[in-house]
């Protein structure tokens, strides 16, 4: 019984002395709570080490720029000779363009490897074929009207007959054109002839004229006796009958870059503006008295102001271009307007003279 209490209190004191060499310890290798465990507790150094940044992206593969090479190393022992001045270093090279880039291979590739290509600007050099002219085709050309100066008498040899099965003719239709005044028609089949439409009689300088449009062309396909058969290829107005038929006038289509008139005085009146309308509209017609005997050419920009007036302020009315040149008169066509009128007797003056390419 005596030596069973002795065991237990062994026991209970080698307890306590292990606790408080434990408590002593904790305190030698940094403080704390020991019961926490050890600064360099194995089990804390086994824990999850926190995930790596996401790695940076890649750099644009894009070839290294040049650099200078490195200058030769002097021998080791050996000194550059007095008075013979050191070689420059080579300058460094230029950034590469946009096209050595695209020329560029891949790193580590070779020949038949893919390229880098870098986007375009769409930025328009200055040596660009971009035009900023205008062009008029020659349908354009072929339909303006014109004056006609022949003593106030209706162009053309021959004359169209009136459809019986329809009002208009049509594009592609066959006309039957008979002789004017009893003379024979000077075509042969295969040739091309204008249909003509005269609109009105005006005076020029004391001079009958007529106001004439070219409404439709057609190809001689045959006769039947005296009278033609045409078929018509193009249409520009409206034919119906009663217009004249005349050789073909050859036209194509012409562009023109438009510079200043760089001190060339040109003045010309308006005659009469087509379709006899209170307002200009765009692109109407509209006839001045100056051609080319006075040095109108086609394309030509003209100004059309009022008519000078003691007691009234003259405006800018419109501006309209050439499209038609006589050698008594031009016919223009409007392409800006600035005032809401335009009258006959108003003038024009050149205010670009036309380039023709």
């Amino acid at each position: 019984m005596k030596k069973s209490t002795v065991n237990t209190a062994m026991i209970v004191f080698v307890g306590v002395a292990s606790i408080c060499a434990g408590s002593v310890l904790a305190q030698q290798k940094g403080g704390g709570d020991w019961s926490q465990g050890f600064p360099d507790d194995p089990a804390k150094k086994a824990q999850a080490a926190p995930p790596p940044p996401p790695p940076p992206p890649p750099p644009a593969l894009l070839p290294p720029p040049a650099q200078a090479a490195p200058a030769a190393k002097a021998a080791q022992g050996q000194q550059p000779a007095q008075g013979t001045a050191a070689a420059p270093a080579p300058a460094p090279a230029a950034a590469p363009t946009g096209q050595q880039v695209d020329e560029a291979a891949q790193p580590g590739g070779g020949a038949g490897q893919a390229t880098v290509k870098r986007p375009s600007t769409g930025i328009v050099g200055a040596e660009s074929s971009m035009r900023l002219g205008i062009e008029l085709s020659a349908g354009a050309l072929a339909a303006a009207p014109y004056l006609f100066f022949e003593g106030g008498k209706r162009p053309g040899e021959g004359k169209v007959a009136y459809p019986k099965d329809r009002a208009i003719y049509q594009r592609f239709d066959d006309i039957v054109v008979k002789p004017a005044g009893g003379k024979e028609l000077p075509y042969k089949t295969g040739d091309t002839v204008d249909v003509l439409r005269s609109m009105k009689k005006v005076r020029v300088n004391g001079e009958a004229a007529r106001v004439v449009a070219r409404t439709g062309r057609g190809v001689v396909i045959g006769f039947a006796g005296k009278k033609a058969v045409v078929k018509l290829t193009d249409v520009w107005g409206k034919v119906t009958g009663s217009e004249r038929v005349d050789k073909a006038q050859a036209f194509s289509s012409a562009y023109f870059d438009d510079k200043p008139a760089d001190g060339t005085v040109l003045r010309a009146t308006v005659l009469l503006h087509l379709d006899n309308t209170i307002s200009p509209y765009m692109h109407q017609y509209l006839v001045v008295d100056k051609g080319s005997e006075a040095g109108v050419k086609l394309g030509d920009f003209f100004r059309v102001a009022d008519k000078e007036h003691p007691r009234k302020f003259s405006e800018e009315l419109i501006e309209a271009q050439a499209v038609n040149v006589t050698p008594k008169s031009s016919t223009l066509v409007i392409h800006k307007i600035y005032r809401e009128r335009l009258n006959p007797g108003d003038e024009a003056f050149l205010s670009f003279r036309a380039a023709e390419k």
